[in-house]
């Protein structure tokens, strides 16, 4: 057996030129990771609203770490390679309300004849008896425009507009005899909009843009020493 050892001159300097263009490539993806992250809510944004009719900014306050927002939602842009990058979001469903709900409230009309309820019913300063006569409010119809150009009727005859006690109006639907047996109708998630056929290609493409740009533009500023 013969053993030859083989000495590399200026095998230091090698050494450093390697790690060196190792490092320009690591801040270089990097970098490039970094600007998809910032950049990539938009595009998500964009895509959903091009097919769902609702606004951008609900769908921020869906994000992860919102003050304030509708079905405690929440993104999370997770970058495990330059060539394999996950979005993750969490949402629960939305109401109509956010999709161009019609009407906004109640309507103020009210039906010519009186209706016998129980008089707990009632929310007055003064005592009631156990029974009041009301004019109830007259029949109306609920709609909503989940998909953009395609309204449709929601409301029924269990169906109706009450308060979410922060001011605003939400369609709810009885469940049963007793006025306290309701359910929220609600309809779509943060989540489910992105996993839509059309939304979810839109947003691949979309972001695939954004990374080619912001990946050239990195490599030509670590190339030139920036």
């Amino acid at each position: 057996m013969s053993v030859m050892n083989i000495a590399v001159k200026n095998i230091d300097a090698l050494e450093k030129q390697i790690k060196a263009t190792k490092k320009k490539s690591e801040d270089v993806i990097a970098r490039t990771l970094q600007d998809v992250k910032s950049r990539a809510p938009a595009s998500v944004n964009t895509a959903i609203t091009a097919v769902y009719n609702i606004k951008k900014g609900d769908i921020r306050k869906c994000y992860k770490g919102a003050k304030k927002g509708p079905g405690k939602s929440q993104i999370k842009i997770k970058s495990v390679h330059i060539d394999n990058i996950q979005l993750i979001y969490k949402g629960k469903l939305l109401t109509y309300t956010h999709f161009g709900m019609k009407p906004g409230k109640p309507p103020a009309r009210r039906l010519k004849e009186r209706r016998l309820i129980p008089g707990q019913a009632i929310k007055t300063l003064n005592d009631v008896g156990p029974v009041a006569t009301v004019r109830p409010i007259a029949p109306y119809q609920i709609s909503a425009e989940v998909y953009k150009g395609k309204r449709k009727k929601i409301s029924n005859d269990t169906t109706f507009l009450g308060s979410n006690g922060h001011g605003k109006y939400i369609p709810y639907q009885r469940t049963g005899e007793d006025r306290l047996k309701i359910k929220t109708l609600k309809t779509v998630s943060v989540p489910q909009m992105i996993t839509n056929e059309t939304v979810g290609a839109d947003i691949q493409t979309k972001i695939e843009e954004v990374l080619i740009k912001r990946l050239e533009h990195h490599v030509d500023q670590v190339l030139s020493g920036k």
